[in-house]
């Protein structure tokens, strides 16, 4: 499976698409970016599981407006989906 879709989770409230962007880009192209500001949540869609795989190396436990960032993977393509189609990241 092509795994280029990645769940952050432990976003500070304030962080927006722009800054998720500004923070993943030098790890490769971006297809998607969504946050879910209330839940501290957000998703991305890299260009390229190698990409995704360059964030997750390079930005697992980064700190962020003072938080340390989880991300995983999301390997599942319906839990990928429901979240997108519910706006709610688990």
């Amino acid at each position: 499976m092509d795994n280029n879709r990645l769940l952050i989770k432990n976003l500070d409230y304030q962080t927006t698409a722009e800054h998720i962007e500004h923070l993943f880009s030098p790890y490769g192209d971006i297809n998607r970016i969504r946050v879910n500001r209330s839940r501290g949540t957000g998703l991305v869609e890299m260009t390229s599981a190698a990409e995704a795989k360059r964030v997750r190396d390079n930005l697992d436990g980064s700190v962020l407006w003072g938080r340390s960032l989880k991300i995983d993977s999301i390997d599942s393509p319906v839990r990928y989906r429901l979240m997108n189609i519910l706006g709610r990241f688990f």
